[in-house]
């Protein structure tokens, strides 16, 4: 099995990046958006600029990397008429959209490191001297949340014929409702019920709570709490979608119609 897993992962990395889209997607976009931040927090203070402009532009690469690229590789399988065999094979396919998942990620956290090193050579923005210790865990937290969300999102779409459109018409407002660029408290009031139960919102909390100066884990308690309390609920949706995809598979015969 984890034989299988590894393998997919590395051969995802392999297909990912030969596409064209992609590899905008990992190397040009990041520095697209993270210009964009910083002529929007120029003039704020060193610990604003590193929250708002580096983690909220390197987290929207991540984003883009993981949740879209892995959410749209069913349609791909689906076109390609491969999605019925990676359902009936030996390892599981839950298994195989995970390593999917996983190499995915490998290059979002390129692309992340990609903007950062972008921010701070070019524009000179200070590191804060973080905590190792909180900031590595409550990032080892975010990437477990974001391939959960993902796990879930590609499963949902595996019912649909329509996950180009659907992932494209969600991934900017998502940039919006979860405030990788700006704190949450500026949304509108009918919006924030919606902001509060995706784990992006969380995640991005968590990260710019642990790279403040001082950082202590009482001040990381809410937003690790939440967002560890999503992760198992959107586990508990991941599974459900399994299930559905399952039964339409092995009962209706109509995965891979495309």
């Amino acid at each position: 099995m984890m034989r299988a897993f590894m393998h997919t992962a590395k051969v995802q990395m392999g297909l990912s990046i030969a596409r064209p889209m992609f590899k905008f997607v990992i190397v040009v976009n990041p520095l697209f958006l993270a210009t964009l931040a910083f002529f929007i927090y120029g003039g704020s203070s060193p610990e604003q600029l590193f929250q708002y402009v580096v983690l909220g532009s390197g987290f929207m690469a991540l984003w883009s990397s993981i949740v879209y690229s892995s959410a749209s590789e069913v349609q791909r399988e689906r076109f390609y008429g491969t999605l019925e065999l990676l359902f009936v094979a030996p390892v599981s396919f839950s298994a195989i959209l995970i390593g999917k998942i996983i190499g995915n990620m490998v290059w979002g956290l390129i692309s992340m490191a990609i903007a950062f090193l972008y921010l701070v050579l070019f524009f000179r923005i200070e590191v804060p001297a973080v905590q190792p210790v909180l900031f590595f865990g409550s990032f080892a937290l975010v990437l477990i949340a974001i391939s959960v969300f993902s796990f879930f999102m590609a499963l949902a779409f595996t019912l649909s014929r329509q996950t180009n459109a659907l992932m494209n018409f969600i991934e900017y407002p998502i940039y919006l409702v979860c405030g990788f660029l700006f704190p949450n408290a500026i949304l509108p009031d009918w919006v924030k019920p919606i902001s509060y139960l995706l784990p992006p919102t969380w995640a991005i909390e968590l990260l710019r709570r642990a790279t403040e100066e001082n950082a202590t884990w009482s001040q990381l308690a809410l937003p690790f709490s939440v967002l560890l309390g999503l992760v198992m609920v959107y586990f508990g949706f991941g599974y459900v979608c399994y299930r559905a995809v399952e039964h339409k598979a092995r009962i209706n015969g109509k995965l891979g119609v495309y």
